[in-house]
């Protein structure tokens, strides 16, 4: 029988899969009571019935899709334990398997929790239900990779970033086999020496990847600039969503056509937005400090080009037409990243620093910044903490 029909005994699980899609397709934004109901073919009160305010919504569709992660955990899980997958290159082979089914076969789930993470980035406050699946997350995952749960932090970073460029770029096989190959390079530790082979084929694949993305001039027409930084604002304080033509032509102080005239369709604008974030961060770059503890600085650039490279991969998934630009900004994040920043961060440089270190590292440096913007935890001692969990491993593993 239609579910519409019997409003009344409408289940939570049909309200939870719905709210799943709403989000998969349009954001967190698009989850309210109204739109949720009327996908449902019923009234708001029945779903207010059923899950409460939208705050409580939100809450509850967390921690059912948490369960199902936790199912999705435990039969991933149960294979390694089966298998007896010690060594990283069996650890790696049955991550890549389990992160595969969760950015297709389970991607509402990792929609969510990306999007989750996304929001209490631009939040003062935290969610408690949040920060439970980010535990078991991360517990699942540094198990799986590395056998060790002490590195948590580290692989949930990873696997969080890696997932919101994989949700929009995973079909292509160049992506994906040069996610298959970091992956292996991660649960070996970043820095293996020995590697060297697999590090080149890495290099061939990033250069593969080169899109054909025209490097932003700096602008020189004022208004030009007053609209790109708006849109920039926009970006690192409410999401990628935020930026309309109409949005930023408000925070420009220009009418909504000169934002159109200057820019024309909305992903330009995105790009643009962008492009002013990391334009930004590189005019800064210089004047950032490491403390006299060696650990890296709590700077506001840094954080907005994190929160800009993180929301553009998932924004990617919804617009095909950002996806090259999501990828050309993995690739340089890697690109940038050298064997003298290591240092300052608290860990090892290690034989082996190549490309494809510089790839692997700025992965789970980045993931790890937005959860620890989530979690609402300093820079410092987040970085250290998990850097630190790391060249234990490391030490331990090759002792």
């Amino acid at each position: 029988m239609n579910r519409s029909t019997l409003p009344l005994g409408i289940s939570v699980d049909a309200i939870v899969d719905q709210a799943l899609d709403l989000i998969a397709s349009g954001g967190l934004a698009e989850l309210t009571l109204r739109p949720l109901a009327t996908s449902l073919g019923v009234s708001v009160p029945v779903i207010s019935a059923r899950m409460g305010s939208k705050e409580q919504l939100v809450e509850g569709v967390t921690q059912a899709a948490h369960a199902r992660d936790l199912v999705f955990f435990g039969k991933w899980g149960a294979l390694a334990s089966d298998v007896g997958a010690r060594d990283s290159a069996s650890r790696a082979a049955i991550a890549e398997l389990a992160l595969h089914e969760w950015v297709t076969r389970e991607r509402r789930q990792a929609i969510l929790l990306i999007e989750l993470v996304h929001d209490r980035a631009l939040r003062p406050d935290r969610l408690p239900v949040l920060e439970d699946w980010l535990d078991d997350a991360g517990r699942f995952w540094a198990e799986l990779i590395f056998g060790d749960a002490a590195l948590a932090e580290l692989a949930l970073g990873y696997v969080l970033d890696e997932a919101g460029f994989s949700l929009g770029a995973g079909d292509d096989p160049k992506y994906a086999l040069l996610r298959s190959l970091c992956l292996q390079r991660f649960a070996s530790g970043i820095f293996p020496g020995a590697d060297a082979d697999k590090g080149a084929v890495i290099a061939s694949l990033i250069s593969r990847l080169d899109a054909a993305v025209t490097p932003a001039a700096e602008e020189e027409d004022a208004k030009r600039q007053r609209i790109t930084s708006s849109a920039a604002d926009l970006i690192v304080s409410q999401g990628i969503e935020s930026v309309t033509h109409r949005s930023v032509a408000l925070a420009a102080g220009v009418p909504a056509s000169t934002v159109v005239y200057h820019f024309g369709a909305r992903p330009a604008l995105v790009v643009a937005g962008l492009h002013a974030v990391i334009a930004r961060f590189h005019s800064r770059r210089s004047d950032i400090r490491i403390d006299h503890n060696g650990a890296p600085p709590n700077d506001t650039s840094i954080q907005d080009l994190v929160k800009a490279t993180s929301m553009i991969a998932l924004a990617s998934a919804r617009e095909p037409s950002l996806l090259p630009y999501a990828i050309d900004m993995r690739r340089r994040r890697g690109e940038n990243w050298r064997a003298s920043d290591m240092a300052p961060m608290g860990i090892g440089i290690g034989a082996g620093f190549d490309r494809a270190a510089g790839q692997v590292l700025s992965i789970a440096a980045f993931g790890m910044g937005m959860i620890g913007m989530a979690r609402k935890t300093a820079d410092r001692a987040h970085f250290a903490h998990a850097l630190a969990a790391l060249e234990t491993w490391r030490t331990r593993s090759t002792g």
